[in-house]
């Protein structure tokens, strides 16, 4: 897996970002980067977690209600 320090994104998505680590997954607080990797993954349909297959799928949650 590469690192990188940082990502520019405009202030709006930043903010975004900052919520969801906070709402993605209820009771657990994620750093921004697992938010824009589960982002990324569920925007290119792999959404399978293959360190935490057995957590929920997290892409269902809006569906949910």
């Amino acid at each position: 897996m590469k690192k990188f320090k940082s990502i520019t994104v405009n202030e709006a998505t930043f903010d975004a970002v900052d919520r969801l680590t906070k709402t993605l997954l209820p009771k657990v607080n994620l750093s921004k980067a697992q938010v824009v990797e589960n982002l990324v993954k569920v925007s290119l349909g792999n959404n399978n977690n293959q360190e935490n297959n057995d957590k929920p799928d997290r892409s269902s949650k809006t569906t949910a209600l």
